[in-house]
């Protein structure tokens, strides 16, 4: 049945219930803009920022939306106004949009659109309606993306790399990204806290990039033991204090760490303890050295319909200033520069040096089966989940 034909389109949906996602019948979307494209997804993931919503700590004010921002597939409308696309072509969809026009777009930080997301004290970019015109997410048959030449990113014809690509379309350049910002040079030794898909991501990248050693901290064992596989060095918090693990391998302490867990961090009784992760990382880099922050920590969103457990003083905590100004480290972190880096990242994907792909733990063949799977993927159960839609 052609998109004309159908009148509705099956989409996973946040209603501000939380450890629940629905599947839902929504209206198919169509072009408002001249410069918009409507994209039939076929391949489709859940990141592991889909949870905060799912855990109800995180998101847009408004409910329901469309959740996803990890997508790929092919162009079945496109307005007057698109010059570099047209219909047929495979593209993945943009995690977040950009107008191409901007001072940020201008000076290359696209991440920080000033037209679609501009960061505030009280908004976050990327979820619902607050943030956007209108926008649906890619856990669906169907997504409207408008400023489509600068947002998409086009693909090749050939379906061989899709489960590389759909990495590519986020956390392959955000774990890039997080490498970056620690201040990352080859021989480097680093730190990595948290094994999920970003974690092993970043790890990945550091030794595709020469880390002379890099530890990766975590506690599910599945985690540790993918860690190791790719040539890690596994470290358990829950067995010892992980700095002190580190430390004993490393005296001087690594010479770049990087958070890859955020503000839904844990101790090592597994009880939420919000500066943890980044405490770690003032205490295990060496002076001189750098700290990526890649985790996501939102700026106080407090309760909403969208957040029905957030607190006021969410994102805010005590830090160890004294220590990270006394061993003069480097800190950087924020939204990654996904569509910056996608260009070179394709290239490593298609000359065969990088397989990111290694990281998915599951490929679900309907939107059925992803309320369930985001239900094992927060419970650490499965690793990153893919959705491959009939082509």
């Amino acid at each position: 049945m052609s998109q004309a034909q159908q009148k509705s389109m099956k989409a996973i949906l946040w209603e501000g219930q939380p450890f629940h996602m629905a599947l839902k019948n929504q209206p198919i979307p169509h072009i408002k803009d001249t410069n918009d494209v409507v994209i039939r997804i076929t391949t489709a993931a859940i990141c592991g920022t889909d949870l905060h919503p799912y855990h109800g700590l995180f998101g847009s004010r408004t409910v329901p939306w469309i959740m996803g921002h990890e997508g790929l597939g092919t162009i079945v409308e496109a307005g007057d106004g698109v010059k570099s696309l047209k219909v047929g072509d495979r593209v993945l969809a943009p995690g977040a949009i950009f107008c191409g026009y901007c001072d940020n777009c201008y000076r290359g930080d696209v991440t920080y659109c000033l037209t679609f997301n501009p960061p505030t004290l009280l908004d976050f970019p990327g979820f619902g309606d607050d943030f956007g015109p209108d926008l649906g997410g890619t856990q669906a048959e169907y997504i409207r993306v408008p400023f489509a030449d600068t947002s998409c990113f086009k693909l090749p014809e050939s379906t061989e790399h899709d489960l590389d690509y759909i990495i590519l379309s986020d956390i392959f350049p955000t774990a890039w990204h997080a490498v970056d910002c620690a201040g990352f040079e080859a021989g480097d030794t680093v730190a990595v806290f948290g094994a999920g898909p970003v974690g092993l991501l970043t790890a990945y990248s550091a030794l595709l990039r020469g880390a002379r050693t890099v530890y990766v901290v975590d506690h599910v064992p599945s985690r540790l033991e993918k860690a190791a596989s790719i040539g890690a060095i596994p470290i358990d918090f829950t067995k010892h204090d992980p700095v002190e693990q580190i430390l004993r391998k490393e005296p001087r302490g690594v010479r770049r760490s990087i958070d890859c867990v955020g503000f839904e961090c844990v101790n090592s009784k597994l009880e939420p303890e919000e500066n943890i992760v980044f405490n770690n990382c003032i205490k295990v880099t060496e002076a001189t050295g750098g700290i990526g922050l890649t985790g996501v920590y939102p700026p106080h969103p407090g309760k909403s319909a969208g957040t029905p457990l957030a607190t006021e003083k969410q994102g805010e905590f005590p830090v160890l200033v004294g220590l990270l100004w006394f061993k003069g480290l480097s800190l950087r972190g924020g939204v990654a520069e996904i569509q910056r880096l996608q260009p070179m990242l394709q290239k490593l994907i298609e000359s065969g040096k990088a397989k990111p792909s290694f990281i998915i733990g599951e490929v679900l063949h309907s939107l059925e089966e992803v309320p369930r799977a985001y239900e094992r993927f927060s419970s650490k159960k499965i690793g990153k989940p893919v959705i491959q839609l009939s082509s």
